[in-house]
């Protein structure tokens, strides 16, 4: 059955989702794809019924008339999903990842994929920069925001700040624009690390508060509200 020795941490390949409903499927697929795009990872989305071979982060409803299928020896994770929270109890036989009660909401995809992170990290998109001479990889996810300099621009990660000589123009063309949001002349900044936009400034989770101009404060604040509205659906 799936987990225990079978279920180890490593590298997984994509992801599948299987709800007996049609519309559930789809609902749940939109919500897994819309989390790859704002954690920037490389992980596909299947339905069970068209998913490749390979280790797999599995979600699998358990009011459909099939059981979890079995994957002894491959690495992945198991998420049970069912619209009665009594069936939790009943599912431990398939020593699963985790239980999702129905309808699955993002704050339950998101917490879910926490829980296997290590399966996906090595699948996060990472921006490549060379700082020094030397090439580091970035993952978009933990970028904050980025800084023109005179000679190239500034990365800033809640651990350091990374000086590149790419000009801040050329590195913001290889930013996901669903994440990303230039909120002035000089600053890019992680629309994931946004805290609150009052008055005329940004405040980011390091602490960082940026001004925004007139001319660009409602760009600005559309982009946010975009970005809120996958995530929390608002």
């Amino acid at each position: 059955m799936p987990g225990g020795e079978g279920w180890k941490g490593g590298l997984v390949t994509h992801i599948v989702v299987y709800c007996h409903k049609p519309g559930e499927q789809d609902r749940l697929c939109g919500l897994l794809r819309a989390w790859t795009e704002l954690s920037c990872v490389a992980l596909d989305v299947f339905p069970a019924q068209a998913a490749p071979p390979g280790p797999a982060i599995i979600f699998w409803d358990l009011d459909g008339p099939e059981l979890p299928p079995v994957r002894e020896g491959e690495n992945g994770a198991l998420f049970l999903l069912s619209g009665d929270p009594q069936r939790a109890i009943g599912s431990y036989s398939f020593h699963p990842t985790g239980f999702l009660t129905k309808p699955a909401s993002m704050d339950m995809v998101w917490n879910a994929m926490l829980r296997c992170a290590q399966l996906w990290f090595d699948c996060l998109l990472r921006l490549e920069v060379f700082s020094e001479r030397v090439k580091i990889g970035v993952p978009f996810k933990n970028v904050i925001w980025v800084e023109g300099t005179r000679r190239g621009c500034m990365v800033h990660t809640a651990n350091q700040s990374v000086s590149a000589r790419e000009p801040l123009y050329r590195l913001e063309e290889r930013l996901p624009e669903t994440v990303f949001t230039r909120c002035q002349r000089s600053f890019v900044v992680n629309l994931t690390h946004v805290r609150e936009i009052a008055g005329n400034s940004l405040f980011l989770s390091d602490g960082t508060e940026i001004s925004l101009g007139r001319g660009i404060k409602a760009g600005v604040l559309e982009a946010y509200q975009r970005y809120r509205a996958l995530r929390y659906g608002e």
